[in-house]
């Protein structure tokens, strides 16, 4: 796909959690631009605030210093042209399927009618047909993500943050999923048209992203950005395939 303007904007990010025995830098003077129609992934050990990146890029926390620019303007406040799937579902059990996805909807002023077309059609989309009025409960983990998936879809963002979305998957149902993103975010029927991702699998980065930035360990810096000039359907066994993976392993180690 290719890359349109900046859609969003990290200057100088420095991030600090307040906790009993003292604050906690956990990113520090992080800049990166991401342009329409990107996938980046983001890479780096634990604790290098990565997921701390997505809750920022989409407004829910505030910087300890720096900012964020969406569309050349300050972001102040939740990004509602921002959407997150997250690893762990955050699905709410008493919901119903098609329930779970309309949450996000009502706030954004749809009415009660529009609401269940438009999580309708996003469940066909993810392949739930069936399983509107199916409980949490009753669904294996790669139906909760993809119920998660169509959630984040259905407000029809401009961006798509995801937090190691297929880390508790079986490798299976990982596997198809990365590839369902991928038709979905190369789809010009979508809203969807960047993507932002962590993940801890250098090698899924390398599959799906177009960039991956890979950050330090404790504070998180930039300790790389790379253009992954590979084409797509990218294959493991390839040696240029090996070499971004060597590469990224040497920036985190």
């Amino acid at each position: 796909m290719t890359s349109g303007q900046i859609l969003f904007e990290l200057e100088n990010l420095t991030h600090r959690f307040r906790l009993p025995q003292g604050d906690v830098t956990v990113l520090q003077d992080v800049s990166f631009k991401a342009r329409e129609g990107e996938f980046i992934a983001i890479v780096g050990p634990s604790g290098a605030g990565k997921s701390t990146i997505l809750r920022i890029i989409n407004g829910l926390l505030r910087p300890s210093e720096g900012h964020v620019l969406y569309k050349g303007k300050p972001l102040t406040s939740t990004n509602l042209e921002a959407a997150m799937v997250f690893q762990s579902f955050a699905l709410l059990p008493w919901l119903t399927v098609a329930e779970n996805i309309e949450l996000g909807l009502e706030p954004r002023g749809l009415d009660v009618a529009m609401q269940r077309k438009r999580a309708a059609m996003y469940i066909a989309k993810v392949g739930l047909e069936g399983y509107e009025e199916a409980y949490p409960r009753e669904l294996s983990g790669g139906m909760k993500q993809r119920v998660g998936l169509a959630r984040a879809l259905a407000v029809e963002p401009e961006i798509l943050l995801m937090d190691e979305p297929f880390s508790s998957l079986d490798a299976l149902t990982s596997i198809n999923l990365r590839d369902e993103l991928l038709d979905i975010w190369a789809d010009r029927d979508f809203p969807v048209n960047t993507v932002v991702m962590v993940t801890h699998l250098i090698e899924e980065a390398i599959e799906l992203a177009d960039r991956v930035l890979v950050l330090s360990s404790k504070p998180g810096q930039i300790a790389g950005d790379l253009t992954i000039d590979l084409p797509r359907p990218r294959r493991k066994r390839d040696k240029a395939f090996s070499e971004y993976v060597d590469k990224i392993f040497s920036l985190i180690a």
